[in-house]
């Protein structure tokens, strides 16, 4: 089991969104399921590649979170058992790899998701995380940004904002999605 420490913030808009995204030197499609006990099961596609990950986070304080992760094998993914779970799609950028940070677009197909909180509010947001380095990790993003940083919304300790809060009940042609 690890710890996950993380600090959460809103893009505003789509040009600042626009203005991170272009610093990414990497990018994947990922998408996300999550069990009524609370188990992600993520798929994440890049270049082309799929790599499943089941995954279990229980919050010990807002930021902190232990993990624990397993790799799957795609033979053993049951896809009538994901159509039942919510589900949260978006397209993720890497800025910086230690400390990680992302930015993540929700993504909404044909309005196949029924996100639990308004799309608008979660559409673009950025998560800085620890890996190896500890860092202090406001710090490092203030510096990393410059004056961008102080357009974003600090979501770290308001409730509501972990993927699997707002994930959503979908409709979503799967088989058509993993193929991609």
């Amino acid at each position: 089991m690890k710890y996950e420490n993380e600090r959460k913030y809103r893009i505003p808009d789509k040009y600042i969104f626009n203005k991170l995204a272009s610093l990414a030197f990497d990018e994947s499609l990922i998408l996300q399921w999550y069990d009524k006990n609370g188990l992600r099961t993520r798929l994440e596609i890049k270049n082309g590649q799929k790599v499943w990950t089941s995954n279990f986070k229980k919050e010990i304080t807002k930021g902190l979170r232990e993990e624990e992760e397993d790799f799957l094998n795609e033979k053993e993914i049951y896809f009538d058992n994901l159509k039942s779970q919510r589900m949260v799609m978006k397209k993720r950028y890497l800025l910086n790899k230690d400390p990680e940070i992302v930015v993540d677009e929700l993504l909404n197909p044909d309005n196949c998701i029924r996100y639990k909180k308004e799309f608008s509010k979660i559409m673009y947001l950025l998560e800085i995380e620890e890996k190896e380095k500890n860092v202090d990790l406001t710090k490092f993003l203030m510096d990393f940004l410059g004056d961008i940083f102080w357009k974003l919304e600090d979501l770290t300790y308001l409730d509501g904002y972990n993927n699997s809060d707002f994930a959503g009940e979908h409709e979503c042609d799967l088989n058509k999605i993993v193929r991609m």
